[in-house]
């Protein structure tokens, strides 16, 4: 009905899922109205947290009974795919959490579900609601750095090394991260894959993909947690973009002295930029290398206003705001990532 807030129910009690809520609720015309997590306990004590007015053990009884314009999806890696699934099939809009799914099947399968039914899907890679980033990838799909050469990557945080985000090894919200018991994905299905999006972005198709995934922080303190504690820390890829150009992405969870930072670098035939994103920092370096000299102008640095989130983008292509067919980053985006975590190629 016009004039009605438009309504979305959440899918996931725990960190994820509660800053999906918050985010939505912030929205004017936005209605948060309902939380699943399939066990009562957790959906109830998020409902009553984030002010929800109702919350399920069963999230097809949650469509059913709030009758949402759309879900969005934040459960763990291994639940991701039967939570999704079940949204689609009830022929309901779906906000998906990066990684998509755990392997390229589900990936596949979804996006042929999304074709078959004609249902809105947008997967959650949310690095490019960093301004720098954003400005650098619109900087080079404008050309301004000629043809891209080289892309590097790192996405940096040191939680599992320190106690910059509490006492890891007590808390559900890091363990179960690096726990194959608990759905989890590890440091390169869950910081790999927002750069991986990220590097489609800036160099096109990858050709081919080698990564190497390793244990290098101590998990000692874990070992009563109940948590496997088994998967990768830390992760380097390396990628061969179908442009000709190279690329390294790495990251993980032991890079001593940063909190949680991404960097980004481009090298082109005419330019070169840099991108700090981290906290309240977020700027981009650009230095332009006309065609005429063989040096390059002085750095330039640029501070970006806030940019159009992906949480903003979902909204706005529901109601009507933008092209429906501009739901962004796309079901198929999703399934492009999943098959390069999975080592294959493009």
């Amino acid at each position: 009905m016009a004039g009605s807030p438009l309504k979305i129910a959440v899918a996931g009690s725990g960190s994820m899922a509660q800053y999906h809520i918050s985010r939505f609720s912030a929205m004017p015309d936005v209605s948060v109205v309902g939380v699943y997590d399939r066990s009562p306990e957790r959906a109830r004590a998020t409902a009553e947290k984030c002010g929800v007015p109702q919350w399920f053990s069963d999230v097809n009884q949650m469509v059913s009974v709030t009758g949402p314009d759309a879900v969005s999806v934040a459960v763990a890696d291994s639940q991701q795919y039967s939570v999704a699934l079940s949204v689609l099939q009830s022929r309901v809009p779906a906000f998906i959490e990066k990684p998509f799914t755990t392997d390229v099947f589900q990936a596949d399968h979804l996006v042929q579900l999304q074709d078959e039914l004609a249902v809105p899907v947008v997967v959650n890679f949310s690095k490019i609601n960093y301004p720098a980033i954003w400005g650098l990838i619109a900087a080079v799909r404008n050309g301004v750095f000629g043809t891209i050469r080289t892309v590097e990557l790192k996405y940096r945080q040191s939680w599992i090394i320190s106690t910059v985000w509490g006492e890891w090894w007590h808390d559900p919200r890091w363990l179960w991260r690096i726990s194959s018991s608990h759905g989890g994905g590890g440091a390169f299905r869950d910081l790999g894959s927002h750069l991986l999006y990220v590097a489609l972005q800036l160099g096109g198709d990858i050709r081919s993909i080698k990564t190497e995934a390793s244990v290098v922080a101590d998990r000692s303190k874990a070992v009563e947690s109940g948590y496997s504690c088994d998967l990768n820390d830390r992760f380097v890829s390396r990628v061969s973009f179908r442009s000709g150009a190279e690329g390294v992405v790495s990251g993980g969870y032991a890079e001593s002295g940063y909190v949680n930072e991404v960097y980004a670098r481009v090298e082109g035939d005419e330019g070169s930029a840099e991108v700090i994103a981290a906290g309240t920092k977020d700027v981009l370096t650009m230095a332009r290398r006309p065609a005429s000299s063989r040096g390059a102008n002085a750095p330039r640095t640029v501070r970006f206003a806030k940019v159009y989130s992906t949480y903003e983008h979902f909204v706005d292509c529901l109601t009507g705001a933008r092209p429906s067919h501009s739901f962004s980053p796309s079901a198929r985006d999703g399934l492009r990532v999943q098959k390069l975590l999975a080592g294959v190629p493009l």
